[in-house]
């Protein structure tokens, strides 16, 4: 067995394996924004919601679809939108969830075994490295945010994000979703009645 140095370097770097594996799986959200170039967004000034959502094929309206609503409503009224029942722009937003797995492999320390046997006991030994396999499972969550222009019939503007889901996002769904949700928006560039680009608020 290795002695008490090599046991405690052997743990140290185990330590630092296992962190560098999860800050590879665990990061912000990953947003992808598309625009219709052009689209006048100077035009839009109200929205609502297309019935039914797409959080509300089963028919009926879950707890996620009022969670993203208030989200999205919030997004949208601090930039001087309001909502009607005949809106210029109508939201619409979807959720999925699926189980993913990370595969990665990292450098494992190797201080006796096979050939080197023979060194064992007789001097300080520097470890071998082998890249073995880790796995690492984890829930992933996609949000699509689409706005459509009511009067065409056509989406102006999409945002999307994509993030590790952990146990707490499962156990307050409602602040995860606001969260997401702004980090959407921070890639819509307009306010109400203007085409400008404005920075978010």
């Amino acid at each position: 067995m290795p002695d008490a140095p090599v046991q405690k370097l052997l743990k140290q770097l185990t330590v630092l394996v296992s962190a560098v594996l999860l800050n590879a799986c665990v990061s912000a959200p990953d947003i992808r924004i598309n625009s219709d170039q052009n689209a006048d967004f100077s035009a839009y000034h109200s929205y609502g919601f297309i019935e039914p959502l797409g959080t509300d094929k089963a028919g009926y309206t879950t707890l996620v679809t009022k969670y993203l609503k208030d989200a999205v409503s919030h997004e949208l009224e601090i930039r001087g939108y309001v909502f009607s029942s005949e809106p210029d722009l109508l939201v619409n937003f979807y959720t999925r969830l699926e189980d993913r797995t990370y595969i990665t492999s990292a450098p494992t320390p190797v201080f006796y075994g096979g050939y080197y046997d023979y060194r064992y006991g007789a001097y300080a030994l520097y470890p071998r490295y082998v890249y073995r396999p880790y796995l690492y499972n984890y829930k992933q969550g996609t949000v699509n945010v689409d706005l459509v222009d009511a009067a065409k019939k056509q989406m102006v503007w999409e945002g999307v994000a994509i993030n590790e889901v952990d146990s707490k996002d499962l156990d307050n769904p409602q602040e995860a979703f606001s969260r997401v949700i702004s980090a959407i928006f921070s890639g819509y560039l307009y306010r109400a009645g203007s085409a400008r680009a404005v920075k978010t608020p």
